[in-house]
């Protein structure tokens, strides 16, 4: 496979994107290499079209495994790994939401709950109210990311479209 310069400028920008939201560069862009590639790959030569050392792309495609963005396969009479990426956009922003919140949001709205129960037994009703703020907060998220997780892929790209006509009807409310 050879990439296009429309490919490998997506590639690059999808992996300067992906650092921005807190995930290595080198990962971010070869999800996008997986998306873009009409077949899956195997890592030598995702090593070779994106110039990066053998053992960054091992540790970036168990990365990706871990969000299941990817799926490994085998092919009868070779022992390398092929790769290919999860394609339905959708799909991926769910995977993603959900893994974000297992290891993010889960976790913060706990730490925000302990920091809340300990300014009221201390009897800081400043840290109180700010620390019940972000735990309301942290708990929207929370509901709305596992409501989003018990609904088909359909259900979860039609809320999302329509998520600023439903804004627009709450506030004339």
């Amino acid at each position: 496979m050879r990439l296009s310069d429309t490919q490998m400028r997506f590639v690059r920008r999808w992996g300067d994107m992906g650092s921005r939201w807190g995930i290595p560069r080198s990962t971010a862009m070869l999800h996008g290499l997986l998306y873009l590639a009409p077949t899956a790959l195997t890592a030598e030569e995702m090593s070779e079209l994106l110039q990066l050392a053998r053992s960054n792309v091992s540790t970036s495609l168990k990365e990706l495994e871990s969000y299941n963005l990817i799926y490994r396969e085998s092919r009868p009479g070779d022992r390398r790994s092929f790769y290919r990426a999860e394609c339905d956009v959708w799909e991926i922003a769910r995977r993603i939401l959900e893994e974000r919140r297992r290891r993010e949001t889960a976790g913060a709205v706990a730490a925000v709950q302990d920091c809340l129960a300990a300014a009221q037994q201390e009897g800081d009703t400043h840290t109180a109210m700010r620390m019940q703020a972000m735990s309301e907060l942290l708990q929207a998220a929370e509901a709305a990311a596992l409501t989003a997780q018990r609904y088909p892929t359909s259900v979860f790209r039609s809320a999302a479209l329509m998520g600023s006509k439903v804004l627009a009807f709450i506030a004339k409310l």
